[in-house]
């Protein structure tokens, strides 16, 4: 009787043996190590003030470490760059890219056949788009995005500028890491885009966008600061894992936000990594 058992026992431990899912071994990766030979000012300064331009220069490589993340849902489908010069908008249509392009991580860019483009006066870099409406698109063919946007080894975080004033904030300074201090909380607002023009009061960092709802009703937050008798931005997507959060200010507080140096035409923005960068001193 004992046999039996123990016969069975090892004929149900090869059967399921048999079964379990066999896994390849995970890809080794090797960081790259390039020689840059464009910074990313000379980039942006290839597109026209308000346009695109495809870019015509075959062994240009811009190096740049990441600036941003899109693990707390506050950027889509894109991530920053800078290096000592400036910082940029690579367009790449992936989610989760936090997973493959870490901050502090160097990526070299080889901008050749690409298309540069502005938005409200913001230089970006993605692929030609076929709708006129948009300079440029995502670069979301896996083999372009492997092929021009090539992983370097992983490092620090970028140290973000500090600026005290609205004359520390240059051209150069948009698109890269920045702290800004002595900022004063003026007010917060929603805006329902396109589909509802509603404006109010909030005291979260947006609302929270349902998944379903469309894009072109999307929700984002609006918080407005003062920097020395000029107005700071910080814009905060609806789909933001901290789009509910509440926002630690009241009018009159004193705040030092680090993020994503960004403008709409005359507009100074700043787009948060994540809500635990927005303190009071």
């Amino acid at each position: 009787m004992n046999k039996t058992v123990f016969f069975l026992i090892a004929l149900l431990a090869l059967t399921f043996a048999g079964c379990e899912k066999q896994y390849d071994e995970p890809v080794e990766w090797t960081p790259a190590s390039l020689q840059a030979n464009m910074t990313v000012k000379e980039l942006k300064a290839l597109c026209p003030a308000e346009g695109k331009a495809i870019v015509n220069a075959p062994d240009a490589i811009v190096a740049g470490k990441v600036i941003s993340t899109d693990k707390y849902g506050n950027f889509y489908r894109t991530l920053y760059i800078q290096d000592e010069t400036s910082g940029i908008e690579i367009k790449i249509g992936k989610t989760t890219l936090y997973n493959t392009y870490r901050t502090g991580q160097t990526l070299y860019l080889k901008p050749h056949q690409l298309c540069l483009g502005t938005y409200g006066g913001m230089v970006s870099i993605g692929l030609p788009s076929a709708d006129a409406k948009y300079n440029n698109s995502w670069i979301d063919v896996p083999l372009l995005i492997n092929t021009k946007i090539i992983r370097g080894d992983y490092g620090e975080p970028v140290a973000p500028q500090i600026i005290n004033h609205t004359a520390d904030i240059t051209a150069d300074t948009y698109g890269t890491l920045v702290t800004i201090n002595n900022l004063v909380y003026q007010s917060g607002e929603t805006q329902y885009t396109q589909a509802h023009p509603e404006v109010y009061p909030i005291t979260t960092w947006a609302v929270k966008t349902d998944p379903d709802v469309s894009e072109d009703d999307s929700r984002y937050g609006i918080h407005t600061f003062d920097l020395n008798g000029t107005d700071i931005v910080v814009r905060t997507s609806g789909y933001a894992k901290f789009a509910d959060t509440p926002v630690p200010f009241v009018t009159g507080d004193r705040a030092q936000i680090t993020g994503v140096l960004t403008r709409y035409n005359s507009t100074i923005q700043l787009v948060l990594n994540t809500d635990k960068d927005a303190v009071k001193p």
